[in-house]
């Protein structure tokens, strides 16, 4: 298909938009998309707008015009439009803000995938009796103690291979 714009390179961008509640289907070539400023897509407010960013708040919450950064000056505002921090206080003020994006993002705020190759067996170490012990503490609140006694077992075993690895 021809970009419906040159009518000359192969459209490569479709996009499809409501106009007065009809819906208008564009086929562009790649320059013909980057010239265009009305098929420029603001990356940020695709963002913002699927995860939710800027709609009306809960009760008892503060609104997103008062959240400001003592330090910076940086509004929620300006975070969710721009996507980034002005310094090392915003991730303290905003914090909420960060942990529900992620949350929406990603399913999570705890990172369980790999780990680099080179990283030290100490550190997978630590973070497999972080995670162990978490583990454990479930299941006790679970009231599964044969399963917590299995863990327990293994968090000696872990520690005791730690502290060899140590001394």
């Amino acid at each position: 298909m021809l970009c419906q714009i040159c009518h000359k390179r192969e459209a490569t961008v479709h996009f499809t938009r409501i106009v007065n509640q009809q819906k208008v289907e564009m086929h562009v070539c790649e320059r013909c998309a980057a010239e265009n400023s009305e098929i420029k897509i603001n990356i940020h407010n695709l963002l913002s707008g699927i995860m939710g960013i800027g709609t009306a708040t809960g009760v008892g919450q503060k609104t997103h015009s008062t959240i400001k950064c003592e330090f910076c000056g940086m509004t929620i505002n300006e975070f969710n439009k721009t996507g980034l921090l002005g310094c090392t206080k915003c991730y303290e003020v905003f914090g909420d803000s960060i942990t529900t994006m992620l949350k929406r993002i990603h399913g999570n705020v705890k990172h369980h995938g790999k780990m680099p190759k080179n990283i030290s067996s100490t550190i997978k170490d630590a973070y497999n009796l972080r995670s162990l012990k978490e583990e454990l503490q479930r299941s006790i609140n679970k009231e599964e103690y044969e399963k917590a006694a299995e863990i327990r077992d293994k968090i000696k075993l872990l520690e005791k291979s730690m502290q060899g690895k140590e001394g």
